[in-house]
């Protein structure tokens, strides 16, 4: 099994990991909004633990998906398709990937956006700003399996 290969079943393995820590937090999810607040006013505070702690679990598996995305079309991008980078970042790597038509012009957008948040979530911590990410983090989650299938190595 080559590297590209390799790469590309510890990516699937991360995904799998995240898809099951989405599926945790919207089952929480559930809660309404005056439902927390009775919560809190009870002081019974169990649920809004668990709630953060599953969603900070999404935050970070949602970290590691996306390094492991980045680098892995960094990988596809030199191996597979023998183009030399100018540019080593996620960002210059989704930018190449596009202009190699790789991806599409509204999914470099919103994998733009995903390299934005994941710089978010680990820099500046804010309960609003993780809370505006791991609405996103679904989405994010679809976009990276939608590609890892596609770019499948051959050997």
């Amino acid at each position: 099994m080559g590297k590209l290969a390799l790469k590309q079943g510890q990516m699937l393995q991360a995904l799998e990991r995240l898809d099951e820590s989405i599926f945790d937090l919207q089952k929480l999810e559930t809660f309404t909004e005056k439902q927390l607040a009775i919560i809190e006013e009870l002081n019974i505070f169990e649920e809004k633990r668990e709630f953060r702690s599953k969603r900070d679990s999404v935050i970070q598996r949602f970290e590691l998906c996306t390094d492991l995305f980045w680098k892995y079309l960094k990988r596809y991008l030199t191996e597979k398709m023998q183009i030399t980078l100018e540019a080593v970042g996620p960002t210059g790597i989704i930018r190449t990937a596009h202009q190699t038509k790789l991806l599409t012009e509204e999914d470099t957008e919103k994998l733009l956006q995903m390299i934005k948040d994941r710089n978010h979530s680990s820099h500046i911590y804010k309960e609003k700003k993780a809370d505006e990410i791991v609405d996103n983090v679904p989405t994010y989650y679809k976009l990276m399996k939608k590609y890892i299938d596609k770019l499948t190595p051959l050997g």
